[in-house]
């Protein structure tokens, strides 16, 4: 007779709690997951799974099938959780702003208030919410302790990490020797269209380096040295000669001063004349181009044409009132560029622009200006700082900006839109074209200290043009 024998329900649910392979699961608090556990224990075995012992089937038997049957459940339930995580993925949080510091120099912009800064904070904006990266800009001194190149060689030495990503200096502190020191290359991190873009300014950011030349810094601004006078002192398209501002008794400006090395004036006056360049750093010394300008001075001295305190000029800035007065009836000053666009906005008198005079009228100028260069060592910065880079270097910003800062684009192709209206681009496309860069105080070797002692005897009347050549090439030929 068969016999249907009811199992204990505490009992089989202790042994299934041991033998159940859902007892890794039992702490388990994941919403329908526990849910469906709570509904195998409260009504599938005591009323779905009423366990009969019948012929052939052990008690073991059927805790084994009870056990695959929940494990069955189990696996549905998490599947169902995936897909619906899947459709419902958690919010993504916003990746982390980054911030890339960046050095500007007074001589520049001088403070937050002014129209520059408005402009490059707009354009720097637009940058930030774009690539999700914060500028912060720091103005700092150029030239001076605490400024921008002290600042760079004293921090890369005891504290790297108060550097900047990137910082805008003058083209006079970028030798190559700064530039191995404290800067990193940029010879891959530009696009080829930026490159193609500055052309020939690229050179202004290269440097010599194992027999060819590296791109240590981004061509940003240029500045050229040329002359202004208060009336016409040549015919339109000629140069202007000595013979032009001796003829027309102009008084010449200029900044004669020079602690160490030759005035950068007397500079291009001598190359105008047939004087050499600097070979493996060292200028040599033509005698007839020497004699020449020197003679030029000479005769300016006898006609009053040149002030008496002109050897205490450092700059230009030191003689712009006197240029402006009106009190002379001609007056020709060198001046850089942005000195000159400036004027054109500030004052109302007629200012003409030209070479500075040289002994046949040839356009000489000095090329300086300002270039980016990148202080990281991170070469995910450095990209970071390239991107910023050429952000900054977008055409019609470009333009704008220069023209707020009274500054030359390094961009040939938006010069014309960076220079007011009435200004001649063609007459500054020729001295950009011509134009070397200057000559360091430290660099030339001891010829251009010799020729600007013989410049001060002159100017001081101590000598004659001829007299002071002859000292010049007796000294000079004894080293």
């Amino acid at each position: 007779m068969n016999r249907t024998t009811l199992l204990p329900r505490r009992r089989v649910e202790d042994e299934l709690s041991k033998r159940s392979l859902l007892s890794p699961f039992a702490s388990c608090h994941h919403g329908r997951l526990d849910y469906a556990i709570r509904q195998l224990d409260d009504r599938t075995l005591t009323n779905k799974f009423r366990l009969t012992l019948r012929r052939g089937i052990t008690p073991k038997t059927a805790q084994t099938m009870l056990a695959l049957a929940s494990l069955l459940f189990l696996l549905l339930c998490l599947t169902e959780s995936q897909i619906n995580a899947q459709e419902n993925p958690p919010a993504e949080e916003d990746a982390p702003e980054q911030t890339l510091r960046a050095w500007l120099p007074v001589p520049l912009i001088s403070d937050e208030s002014g129209v520059a800064f408005t402009l490059l904070q707009e354009h720097t904006s637009v940058f930030s919410s774009n690539n999700n990266i914060e500028v912060d800009y720091r103005i700092k001194e150029v030239g001076a302790t605490g400024g921008i190149m002290s600042s760079i060689r004293s921090a890369s030495e005891v504290a790297p990490g108060a550097l900047p990503d990137v910082a805008l200096i003058r083209r006079r502190d970028f030798t190559p020797t700064q530039a191995r020191q404290y800067l990193y290359s940029m010879e891959t991190l530009f696009s080829s269209a930026l490159i193609s873009d500055l052309g020939i300014a690229l050179e202004f950011g290269q440097i010599p380096q194992d027999g060819g030349m590296a791109l240590y810094g981004l061509p940003y601004f240029f500045e050229v040295l040329h002359a202004v006078s208060t009336k016409p002192l040549a015919d339109a398209g000629l140069g202007v000669r000595f013979d032009d501002v001796l003829s027309h008794g102009a008084t010449l400006l200029f900044p004669a001063a020079r602690s160490t090395g030759l005035n950068q004036t007397f500079y291009l006056q001598y190359l105008a004349a047939g004087g050499s360049t600097t070979r493996n750093d060292v200028v040599a010394i033509d005698e007839g181009a020497l004699f020449a300008v020197l003679e030029f001075y000479e005769q300016l001295v006898k006609q009053e044409l040149v002030p008496v305190d002109v050897l205490t000029y450092q700059a230009p800035a030191d003689y712009r009132p006197e240029f402006v007065s009106g009190a002379d009836p001609a007056k020709v000053a060198v001046f850089g560029s942005s000195e000159y666009l400036s004027m054109l906005d500030q004052i109302d008198t007629d200012l003409f622009p030209s070479n500075i005079p040289t002994a046949d009228g040839e356009s000489l100028a000095t090329r300086d200006g300002w270039l980016w260069v990148i202080l990281t060592p991170d070469q995910t910065r450095q990209t970071l700082s390239a991107r910023f880079l050429e952000w900054m270097t977008e055409p019609a910003f470009h333009a704008e900006f220069a023209k707020a800062l009274y500054q030359l684009p390094t961009q040939p192709a938006i010069l014309r839109d960076s220079l007011p209206e009435n200004v001649d681009h063609k007459f500054f496309e020729d001295l950009l074209y011509k134009g070397i860069l200057p000559l360091p105080e430290s660099e030339g070797g001891s010829a251009p200290r010799i020729m600007q002692e013989a410049l001060a005897r002159v100017l001081h009347g101590e000598a004659s043009a001829a007299s002071a050549t002859r000292q010049v090439m007796n000294q000079f030929g004894d080293r």
